[in-house]
């Protein structure tokens, strides 16, 4: 197999800002699984007093229209002996209500308490076409 570089491979893109997640819920930005099979949801764990949820949502649009949970849901429950680690949640396109025309996914977290400080990045691939700048 010939050498190429996983960025012309894999759409990389932010999935969760890392930051201190108090006791709300909060959601990343959309991104379309139109142009991707599969996506890995790579998430950067900190430290932490309670407990944290993370899902994978779906919506058929990047403003998330009609957003919802997928069936069955992906989520990960984080306790505190997931501290300062790497967590990974993945979601098949075709896990998606491709018949209610859903085709963005979303990454949410959802914290049980103050303190929870992670971070995610969504990657995309196998990528229908190329080159992956003009996938969005």
């Amino acid at each position: 197999m010939a050498h190429v570089e996983y960025q012309k491979q894999v759409k990389v893109t932010l999935g969760l800002t890392a930051a201190q997640v108090a006791t709300t819920t909060t959601t990343g930005s959309w991104w379309s699984m139109e142009s991707a099979h599969h996506a890995a949801i790579i998430f950067v764990v900190g430290a932490w007093t309670a407990g944290v949820t993370l899902n994978i949502l779906q919506a058929t649009d990047n403003a998330g229209g009609s957003a919802k949970a997928l069936t069955p849901a992906k989520t990960l429950a984080l306790t505190a002996g997931h501290a300062d680690s790497v967590q990974i949640l993945e979601v098949e396109a075709s896990e998606l209500d491709v018949a209610g025309a859903f085709n963005h996914i979303a990454v949410q977290a959802i914290a049980a308490g103050a303190g929870a400080i992670l971070g995610s990045s969504i990657h995309r691939f196998p990528l229908r076409y190329e080159p992956s700048s003009y996938i969005t």
